[in-house]
């Protein structure tokens, strides 16, 4: 077994009306001024959101909000969240949504806590060395992990690129994990927050620096998706099945904040990045065709998938086992209508080159079981334009 770290510093609080836990967290830390950090979305209308406000009020706890921060936040919005942030004296950050308000809030935090810019961080001009202001992160969809992990990613509207940056000091202190929260999330929310924990697990689990714990982390989320995620879709009201997402997509982000993350992200971000698709979407279509690449060299982790997702593969060999991953994530993603092919979401196939010259300087890309070469990830790509392989 090779040597390995694990780390999760993140206390969390999980559970229908977790979210009473706010105030008491607050008192605890001696916080009196928040900056609440969420989305552009009807989030910030949410009964749950004012009813949140109106209780930190109650308890005399000063809130400004910031409501800018769009779906992939842009340098932008981090650079106008961290001039909020010192306008509003805060001393302490709560991020109220998705995945883009915690990533938004995290890059904030960093970057007020360390000087310069984003961008700056982005492309390694800068290092940190500061953990910045209490950061408790309320999560409202089932997908990032985002509340239990060090990283954040942010768009360079200029590149066109998603890059992301990860440092122990950017971790949450605090993630209040609240199924009730969930249950308001459209089928097709649900559909894309799912594929990308499930991609997040899958990722972690295959991952180069895997170990005894992450994949003890992933194999159970996986399980908890595979299990969840069709009833969640279809009956968004079922607090069991809420739950069951709630707390894979949780696991599956303290698993790939140890592990680490491959070859689909690497790819799914540019998709992201140029042409507006979902990143839960972009990880979707991506999945089964990274995996048929790591198959073709011979995986034996892909039949341990292919289990989890309830497939029996006792009458099967190696080889159809691990075929039979494939067919599990296919099936579930055909179940929860996310597209097959990157026609499906009208990417034209003359952007081949450029997704794959930007997958190929993705910081991860050297986590993938089997290392993609440049010709590699434009046979992988391609074959997601014509349904190869699946």
């Amino acid at each position: 077994m090779n040597d390995f770290t694990f780390g999760i510093s993140t206390k969390v609080f999980f559970g229908c009306d977790a979210i009473k836990n706010l105030v008491p967290i607050c008192e605890g830390r001696g916080i009196t001024k928040i900056l609440m950090i969420t989305g552009r979305t009807a989030t910030k209308q949410s009964p749950h959101f004012q009813s949140l406000l109106k209780q930190l009020d109650l308890a005399g706890i000063k809130v400004r909000v910031f409501s800018e921060v769009e779906a992939d936040p842009s340098a932008e919005t981090v650079e106008q969240g961290v001039r909020l942030l010192q306008e509003s004296q805060a001393d302490a950050i709560v991020a109220f949504g998705g995945g883009s308000p915690m990533d938004a809030a995290k890059s904030i935090n960093m970057v007020n806590a360390n000087g310069g810019s984003i961008l700056d961080y982005l492309y390694g001009r800068r290092t940190i060395t500061k953990s910045g202001r209490p950061l408790i992160c309320i999560p409202t969809t089932a997908g990032t992990g985002s509340e239990v992990t060090a990283a954040a990613v942010t768009t360079d509207r200029h590149s066109k690129q998603k890059i992301g940056v990860s440092h122990e000091l950017m971790m949450p202190v605090a993630a209040i994990v609240d199924p009730v929260l969930h249950a308001s999330m459209p089928p097709e929310v649900t559909a894309a927050t799912g594929i990308d924990a499930l991609t997040h697990a899958v990722e972690a689990f295959v991952a180069v620096k895997a170990n005894p714990i992450t994949d003890a982390l992933a194999i159970q989320a996986i399980k908890l998706i595979g299990n969840s995620l069709r009833h969640a879709y279809w009956h968004g009201d079922d607090l069991e099945a809420r739950s069951n997402m709630a707390a894979a997509s949780l696991i599956a982000g303290a698993a790939f904040t140890n592990a680490g993350l491959g070859a689909v992200h690497g790819i799914a971000h540019p998709i992201g990045a140029r042409f507006g698709i979902s990143h839960g979407v972009a990880n979707g279509i991506m999945l089964p065709y990274v995996l048929d690449y790591y198959r073709q060299a011979g995986n034996a982790k892909l039949r341990d998938i292919a289990e989890a997702l309830g497939m029996n593969t006792h009458l099967l060999t190696e080889k159809e086992a691990q075929a039979g991953a494939i067919t599990a994530i296919n099936s579930l993603k055909k179940d929860v209508a996310i597209p097959d092919t990157l026609a499906d979401v009208q990417i034209p196939p003359a952007a081949i080159e450029s997704i794959c010259k930007d997958a190929a300087t993705y910081r991860l890309l050297p986590n993938s079981p089997r290392q993609p070469a440049m010709e590699d990830l434009k046979i992988i790509v391609t074959n997601a334009f014509d349904k190869i392989s699946q």
